[in-house]
């Protein structure tokens, strides 16, 4: 990313960028799946990945342990497990299509959309974010 910057200043043009970071991303994975697994199809992924991935997420239950009193379990619809590793990878699939300005960077839920401006030229970016 730094890189694509610096180039563009060398070249006398002008950075636009927004920065976006996903808030609670990794909470908001729906458990439904039907985007995941859409996405998860152009990539091509087989039919095995793809119900592991389902059956990861579905009927996933939490509860809650103060002391020595835990409560009931209670199924929940949305989120990622804390800790796993298939919680980035998750994120990355759902982000994959955002686009925007002349470059995207993506890092797990935080994603940069860079455009190079020419001198004396109008950014049109607002009107694509």
């Amino acid at each position: 990313m730094l890189h694509h910057w610096h180039d563009a200043v060398d070249k006398g043009q002008s950075i636009h960028a927004v920065f976006v970071d996903f808030a609670k991303a990794f909470d908001h994975v729906d458990h439904n799946v039907g985007l995941l697994v859409i996405k998860m199809l152009r990539f091509g992924l087989s039919d095995t990945v793809m119900c592991w991935m389902c059956d990861f997420l579905r009927h996933r239950t939490e509860r809650v342990k103060i002391g020595d009193v835990l409560s009931d379990c209670l199924p929940i619809s949305a989120g990622m497990p804390q800790g796993s590793f298939l919680g980035p990878l998750t994120l990355i699939i759902l982000v994959d299509g955002i686009t925007a300005g002349d470059f995207t960077h993506k890092y797990i839920d935080d994603t940069t959309l860079t455009k190079h401006i020419p001198r004396r030229a109008t950014s049109r970016m607002q009107l694509v974010v």
